[in-house]
């Protein structure tokens, strides 16, 4: 089933953008948390901020790729 077919262009567009917005906010929580971490050089806390970055990063691109890739009415 095409989901994307069951939904607007517009709505497709407001949920992306959503989306990237939520990731970006994780992902400002995270390079917080890896700043703190760094300073108390807990270096399992800094690889989990940055598994959590790589995977946000990832799934930015990806929605951001999707947003691009719809026409603008």
């Amino acid at each position: 089933m095409d989901y994307s077919a069951l939904i607007t262009d517009e709505q497709k567009r407001n949920i992306l953008s959503q989306r990237i917005t939520q990731f970006a906010s994780e992902a400002y929580q995270h390079s917080l948390n890896k700043t703190t971490c760094e300073s108390l050089n807990d270096t399992e806390g800094v690889g989990a901020a940055d598994k959590a970055l790589t995977i946000l990063e990832a799934a930015i691109t990806t929605h951001q790729t999707e947003l691009d890739s719809i026409p603008v009415e």
